[in-house]
């Protein structure tokens, strides 16, 4: 490989130097006439992995952030749904189709540019059409794959093509050739080249020797990193997706950067860890893992709320133990069809441009078998009408699955509560094929984040499904979903950074129960199991337009930081009362429930204790530093959960009466070990 990088900068790179005009390297080139302007989609079919990341890292450094997704005879009608709704002004096809450009565009509902053929390397059209001018190249090759995969970064970044290099007879004098005739004027060499010389003054070439100078190079360019990608670049092969493929065009789109684990993915939490003590990437908020469950395997761990069927469960990379706070918003990036996870980046844009009104679909308790259940649900559909969503809620014996089958395409989120047998055995669930909006689903049901039954909602038109791989308490289910969704439309988080908040919630209520009951619960665990298994397929830091609040909603449960003082108010009004069998809640706007029960004065019935919670950001936060707070209310009634790597803090108060609408705390710093102590 050496021999090859000294013949390539020998040859070809003072053929470019000393072949040309005198001044044409520092002249600028005659660009052609750049493209029309629009939306320009790429659809790819036959690509090999090499030329995915060529084509991927390529559209991605032109700068006018084109689409680009692959042809799968499964996705035909979603990709056609897609089309229709984003509307671009060209659809190039790129690669083979076995049956015809003709086909193509009958099963797309298009009519296409003309096919940009591709074998081994890129029609010169391709680059003439992305590159008008061309500046910089990446050179690199084609092994080891991590370091390619940087390398497709860094290419995307730069705003340059990516050439790869197979250490082939005659690869020195084609790329020398390509060199020259696009009259580059920077080379970013990714091999050790350091002994050679005879390198023309008047061609820059930056030289990257390994795949960890390529990442740096990639960092320096991206500045400060909320959002960082994680593959394993040892996915392909038999019964393996190689989703990594997707991974470098997914962080360029995140702008976040890429990070890489070791052969068997079971490092992926370690190498977050130890990234996020870089400057550059200590703010890192969201983790996307673009990987399938062989790739990067869960971890498997002792079951918080343990039972016979299942002593064990699996949880995501980067799941903390007990009660520590979660830090990261996670997300998966998966499918068995890798055209889906392209969809699925492509809907956020979609969603970006959405206004007018906005659905929202709630079905819970179907059958009438789980009234606890049903209280938490009816209090997340009147949160999400007094967010402004136009909100169908159906429960018990008034849920009916062709109902749902035939309003759920126009919803723009869909909540499912109750038994998983009931969606996909007796509604057939998973048989729906319709096309859907860019839609939030959250199945909350055991068992339920499966690839037959989470699967083809992203294949229809969801941009993220929110389920739980194990079985849990109905309670604590309803308890994280009502907290997700006041997260999501109350405090602007993105659909990771609200899961995350919610599952904080279930953390600081298991402290807090812990306080104020006298003797052990009956399903002690279960918060924490239900935090630990439910899961976000999908893009964290995905964002839902927000639809306008309606002129009667209701005030929220409010917090306010102001010095080293916090405090959190309730508004006197409050939602009617619901009720479910012998359960019954009544909460503010942005309030909270758990499974916290108090029996009625005089009565049969039980009903839920509210809460007050506020994801806190305290702006004095310094490391090695600890908050601990002061206040008249008894510790019986609140907890506070410190994520001192965040910055942020998780305050669950339980007001001693009705009448308790403000309360006051005092922040003291601390150093850790005395705050610890303490």
């Amino acid at each position: 490989m050496r021999t090859f990088a000294r013949t390539l900068l020998f040859s070809a790179l003072a053929a470019v130097a000393f072949g040309l005009p005198e001044g044409a390297l520092s002249r600028p080139a005659e660009a052609p006439a750049p493209p029309s302007a629009g939306r320009v989609v790429y659809v790819a079919r036959g690509l090999s992995d090499e030329a995915m990341l060529v084509l991927t890292s390529a559209v991605a450094a032109e700068g006018r952030q084109g689409v680009v997704l692959i042809d799968s005879d499964k996705t035909s009608r979603y990709t056609k749904a897609f089309l229709a709704a984003y509307r671009p002004s060209r659809v190039v096809p790129v690669g083979s189709f076995p049956d015809g450009i003709p086909d193509l565009d009958a099963r797309l509902g298009v009519s296409t540019a003309p096919l940009m053929p591709w074998t081994r390397e890129p029609p010169e059209d391709f680059w003439r059409a992305l590159f008008p001018r061309i500046k910089t190249v990446v050179v690199c090759p084609a092994a080891p794959r991590r370091q390619l995969l940087q390398a497709a970064c860094l290419a995307g970044m730069a705003g340059a093509p990516l050439v790869v290099v197979h250490g082939e007879a005659g690869d020195a004098e084609e790329i020398g050739k390509r060199i020259l005739a696009w009259r580059a004027q920077q080379i970013i060499l990714v091999r050790d080249v350091s002994d050679l010389d005879n390198i023309p003054s008047e061609m820059s070439v930056v030289c990257l020797k390994d795949e960890q100078a390529v990442a740096d190079a990639c960092l320096s360019r991206l500045g400060r990193v909320d959002t960082v990608v994680v593959a394993n670049p040892a996915d392909r092969g038999k019964n393996r997706l190689g989703l990594s493929t997707l991974a470098p065009w997914t962080a360029l789109q995140k702008h976040a950067a890429l990070l890489l684990t070791n052969s068997d993915g079971t490092d992926a939490a370690e190498v977050v860890r130890t990234a996020v003590r870089r400057e550059t990437l200590k703010r890192a908020d969201a983790v996307l893992l673009v990987a399938d469950f062989q790739a990067i395997p869960p971890e498997k761990r002792q079951n918080p709320a343990p039972s016979e069927k299942e002593p064990l469960i699996e949880v995501e990379p980067l799941t903390p133990h007990g009660t520590e706070p979660y830090t990261f918003a996670v997300g998966r990036l998966i499918h068995d069809d890798p055209a889906v996870p392209l969809l699925m980046l492509a809907r956020a844009r979609l969603l970006a441009e959405s206004h007018g009104r906005r659905r929202a679909l709630v079905a819970s308790n179907s059958g009438g078998g789980l009234p606890l259940l049903e209280t938490f649900s009816r209090n997340t559909a009147s949160e999400l009408r007094n967010a402004g969503y136009e909100t169908r809620a159906s429960f018990g014996n008034d849920v009916n699955g062709a109902d749902l089958r035939k309003s759920l395409a126009e919803q723009d989120v869909f909540l499912w509560e109750g038994h998983h047998s009931v969606l996909v055995r007796d509604y057939e669930f998973p048989s729906w094929d319709e096309p859907t909006r860019p839609s939030l689903v959250f199945l909350q049901s055991c068992l339920a984040l499966k690839e037959d039954e989470a699967g083809p909602m992203l294949r229809r038109g969801a941009v993220a499904v929110i389920s739980s791989p194990t079985r849990m308490y109905s309670g604590s289910g309803g308890a994280c979903s009502l907290a997700f969704f006041d997260a999501l439309l109350y405090d602007g988080q993105s659909v990771g950074g609200a899961l995350r908040q919610s599952k904080n919630f279930l953390v600081a209520y298991s402290l807090l129960k812990e306080k104020m009951l006298t003797k052990a619960s009956p399903h002690g665990g279960a918060g924490l199991r239900a935090a630990e298994a439910f899961s976000l397929w999908g893009d964290p830091t995905l964002h839902l337009p927000a639809p306008e609040a309606p002129d009667d909603a209701l005030p929220l449960v409010r917090c306010r930081v102001v010095g080293d003082g916090i405090t959190l108010t309730a508004p006197l009004e409050t939602y009617e009362k619901v009720s479910a069998s012998k359960y019954e809640a009544e909460m503010p706007a942005n309030g909270r429930l758990a499974a916290l029960l108090r029996r009625e004065v005089g009565g049969e019935g039980e009903s839920l204790v509210p809460f007050l919670f506020a994801e806190v950001r305290l702006p004095k936060a310094r490391p090695g530093h600890s908050p601990v707070l002061h206040t008249k209310l008894s510790s019986r009634h609140w907890v506070f959960l410190w994520d001192e790597r965040r910055g942020a803090g998780y305050l669950l108060v339980s007001p001693r009466s009705r009448e308790d609408r403000e309360f006051h705390f005092h922040v003291e710093w601390q150093d850790a070990e005395a705050a610890a102590a303490r």
